[in-house]
């Protein structure tokens, strides 16, 4: 393997990524779709230290439609797509693993195609802040600090009603905000509202 530095907003298209298998060592990177004609984007992931990247080329040799940005200063282990199928092939506890990674994203993806037909904006940024607690610390790990726009393209909104939902939740009392990050201040009514459960 390689290592490869990105810097932070650096952007690549699929294009540039489909010859090679990336492991990220630190840093937090943007995977999304963009509509050219409207400019609307949609956040497919946020992928951080432990994950890889592009899963997907692996099965099929094809670039996909999407885009990689990263939203910190990224540290990757790259190596050739080529030899990543054969490390696969050659070693059983490779493959299982990179089964057991996918499957973990493909459920991701089912539970955000649900949550968009099944629930409001509301419980849908309800569950993503639960999704992203330490469950020791009760702290936002890998979203916080992310602007309003971002977490608008996790959740499939946009900025203007994730700001509003912000508002919302802290008239609940459930989240306070202090130099752009949410600071979750009481878990069992946002829990509550991603339940569908909580009367203002």
């Amino acid at each position: 393997m390689s290592v490869e530095r990105w810097n932070v907003k650096s952007f690549k298209n699929s294009l540039e990524v489909a010859s090679t298998f990336h492991f990220i060592v630190s840093g937090r990177l943007k995977v999304f779709k963009s509509n050219p004609e409207t400019g609307r984007e949609h956040t497919v992931f946020v992928l951080s230290d432990g994950d890889v990247f592009d899963v997907l080329s692996l099965l099929d040799t094809k670039p996909h439609d999407v885009y990689w940005e990263a939203l910190d200063v990224l540290e990757v282990l790259k190596i050739p797509m080529d030899q990543m199928r054969y490390w696969i092939n050659e070693y059983p506890v490779m493959h299982k693993a990179i089964l057991y990674y996918l499957g973990a994203r493909m459920k991701q993806l089912m539970d955000v195609a649900t949550d968009v037909t099944l629930h409001s904006t509301l419980v849908r940024l309800a569950a993503l802040l639960l999704k992203n607690i330490n469950g020791e610390t009760r702290k936002l790990e890998l979203i916080n600090n992310l602007p309003n726009d971002e977490i608008a393209g996790l959740i499939g909104t946009t900025r203007a009603v994730v700001s509003r939902h912000i508002q919302e939740l802290k008239r609940f009392g459930a989240i306070s905000v202090s130099r752009k990050k949410i600071n979750v201040k009481n878990l069992e009514v946002l829990l509550l509202i991603a339940e569908e459960k909580f009367v203002p």
